[in-house]
């Protein structure tokens, strides 16, 4: 099933062995405008990330910027004033990785300067050789995201000629252009980017493909499909309305293809992770740790 392919994850100072099972990364919103939720209160950012941790998130990703269809980037100072309070208090109160939702590298070498070890590039496949000096200077993990244009435009850029050899093609020359700045390859993960830039039917063929994906790039992925607009397309079904449709898309897609579920509802996700482990006898078990 991943023959070939190395599942371990080095993060800063977390190591992640993304073949015991898979790891869930809740998602804290810091943001006034986000399209779901966002708590850009810090003592309502510091609840929110206890509840996700105590659902059972092993990863929890930090997010100052909202990048749902249609929204305008914000400065770097900005984004810097609503992650920093919530990340310094996070970084001395949990012993959990962190990571940092952003498509700047000025936040992103800020995060990590501060101690967190995971830096979730939503802006990679744009942005990547702004990013490479931070990657120089850290072992941080990096999770590189396909994204074709800035979100106020992205949803009028849905027109591939081919969209998984486009995709392919964009993931590859990423890689590429990491591993010769001497950014090793246990360092990344690949995010195809659901929603960002695609239709719905687009979303579900990258979905589908998730397994090629990952045998050709021979890392494994994360996805973040959780309350996304292409579930509207498909199920009419408002934001608030759509964890229940997010958990069951997770457990159908294959493992260890996709390590790495970036979610809202972190309960719900891992109750449908773990039936999908006991269904298909994958021997996971939810009590062992993972780093």
């Amino acid at each position: 099933m991943h023959e070939n392919v190395n599942l371990i994850w080095r993060c800063g100072s977390w190591t992640m062995d993304l073949s015991k099972r898979p790891l869930i990364m809740g998602i804290l919103n810091v943001t006034p405008d986000s399209f779901s939720d966002g708590y850009p209160d810090p003592a309502d950012a510091l609840a929110r990330a206890r509840q996700l941790i105590a659902d059972g998130a092993d990863i929890v990703d930090i997010g100052g910027e909202s990048t749902r269809p249609g929204s305008k980037s914000i400065s770097t100072q900005q984004e810097l004033d609503r992650i920093a309070p919530i990340t310094e208090r996070m970084l001395r109160e949990f012993d959990i990785p962190l990571s940092i939702d952003t498509q700047k590298a000025a936040v992103a070498s800020w995060a990590t300067e501060q101690g967190v070890s995971i830096i979730n590039h939503v802006s990679g496949s744009l942005d990547l050789e702004a990013m490479l000096p931070t990657l120089e200077n850290n072992d941080a993990g990096y999770i590189g995201m396909h994204m074709r244009a800035r979100p106020d435009v992205m949803q009028q850029r849905t027109n591939y000629i081919n969209l998984l050899d486009t995709i392919l093609e964009d993931l590859t020359t990423m890689f590429e252009s990491l591993e010769k700045a001497d950014v090793a390859p246990e360092r990344i993960l690949f995010d195809p980017g659901i929603g960002f830039g695609k239709t719905m039917q687009q979303c579900v063929t990258l979905l589908t493909n998730s397994q090629a994906l990952f045998r050709s790039l021979k890392r494994p992925l994360l996805m973040g499909l959780s309350r996304k607009r292409w579930l509207t397309s498909l199920l009419q079904l408002g934001p608030g309305q759509r964890d229940a449709a997010t958990a069951s898309a997770s457990a159908l897609l294959p493992w260890p293809a996709v390590a790495i579920h970036r979610v809202h509802n972190v309960e719900l996700v891992r109750h449908a992770l773990i039936l999908k482990g006991e269904i298909e006898n994958l021997g996971w078990n939810w009590e062992e740790k993972v780093y």
